[in-house]
Order: C-alpha cells, then structure tokens, then sequence
C-alpha cells in the first residue's frame, strides 16, 4: 500500500462506481487521472474540461472516494486527538488503516462508532455541496458508499 492509500482508493472506486454505474467501469484510470491531474493544479477535481461531465456518476464517486481515504487516512493516523477517539472504536485505528489498504464491503462497520459514521456521511456530502449535481445522483452515490462501507 502506498502512503496515501491510492491502492485502496482505487479498488474502492472500482467497487463503488460497480455499484452504482457499471457501464462506466472501463472509465474508472481515466477518472482518477483526471481527478488526480485536477487536485494537483489545486482544482475541486470536476475540472476535468469535457463539457458535461457530471453526467456520468464516475468522475462523482472518485472525487468522493477520495475526500473518503484522505480524511479516513488522518483518521487511521492520529490516534491522540481526543475527537478521533469519537470517532474510530477502541483498537480500531489498525482495522482502519488495514480496511484503508484492502477496503471490503461492510468493512467499517465495526471500526467507527456511530458518531464517526455520521461524520464519514458528513464530510463526504460536504465534498459535493456547491456543485451543480442533481440531488438524485448525490442521493444515489451516498446511498451506495454506505451500504459499501457500514453493510455486510
């Protein structure tokens, strides 16, 4: 595993974006380019310059994914800060970094309390707040990443 996860992160978008639009599945390396290329230039990672792209929920669930396994990946790390201690369920910082590198379906159900579900939902849906997205695609996305994440 690489040192921000991107092994995990991939195979996580591959699952998620199966889940919710496998027709674009083939897409997936050309996504984490564009979204990664994107987040370099300092962009929100939907600068992709193809007029139309949120059509597609692909480009959606890897800048999702990734705001994910950024901020799980702090989680994973900093074990002293007491508001990680909500958050991730004694012992669990070494199922999270574990789930970060080989992620599963339903994987973090017994890492995170309740309180760090929430906030894994939370920030998430924040990473899509002020685009132009329709709510059924949003609703479609968070759907599909918790049952991914917190269901067997």
């Amino acid at each position: 595993m690489s040192a921000d996860n991107s092994d995990g992160r991939e195979v996580f978008i591959r699952q998620l974006v199966n889940d919710v639009a496998p027709a674009e599945a083939p897409l997936v390396p050309d996504y984490i380019a564009a979204v990664d290329a994107a987040k370099a230039k300092s962009v929100d990672g939907l600068e992709f310059g193809i007029e139309g792209v949120v059509e597609a929920l692909g480009p959606l669930v890897v800048l999702v994914s990734t705001t994910l396994f950024t901020d799980l990946g702090k989680w994973a790390l900093s074990g002293a800060e007491e508001a990680i201690k909500t958050m991730i369920k004694q012992g669990g910082q070494r199922l999270l970094a574990a789930w970060l590198g080989a992620p599963k379906k339903g994987g973090l159900k017994d890492v995170l309390t309740d309180e760090g579900k929430s906030e894994v939902m939370v920030m998430v849906r924040a990473s899509l707040r002020g685009k132009k997205i329709e709510k059924e695609k949003v609703d479609k996305i968070m759907t599909a990443l918790e049952k991914r994440l917190f269901e067997p």
